[in-house]
């Protein structure tokens, strides 16, 4: 990930947030996907991203945490805590949107 981006991961009892710092592309997706698949491993039962500190989100980034999602017990849906104005746009406009919580 180069510095690009920073994952961290804070498990407690029933819901794992995962906070997200800088950028989400096809460089740092790789790190993304080997940390959901740890976290989901553990199987919690909600899950969400702090997204306050992303800068950017490519479309297949977002579409790998929609999916890391649709693989949890229950179907519940991932929350999308903060996340700013363009992050918030990716998941308009490619209509993840509607696969997934956005708190403000």
């Amino acid at each position: 990930q180069g510095g690009r981006v920073t994952i961290e991961v804070q498990a407690r009892p029933g819901v794992t947030t995962i906070v997200v710092k800088g950028e989400l592309d096809l460089v740092t997706m790789p790190y993304l996907a080997t940390r959901l698949t740890l976290v989901l491993r553990d199987r919690p039962g909600r899950l969400v991203f702090d997204l306050s500190g992303t800068h950017f989100m490519d479309c297949a980034s977002a579409r790998l945490i929609v999916g890391a999602g649709q693989r949890m017990p229950g179907g519940r849906r991932p929350v999308m805590r903060r996340p700013g104005p363009g992050v918030r746009r990716v998941f308009e406009l490619t209509g993840l949107d509607a696969h997934c919580e956005i708190e403000p």
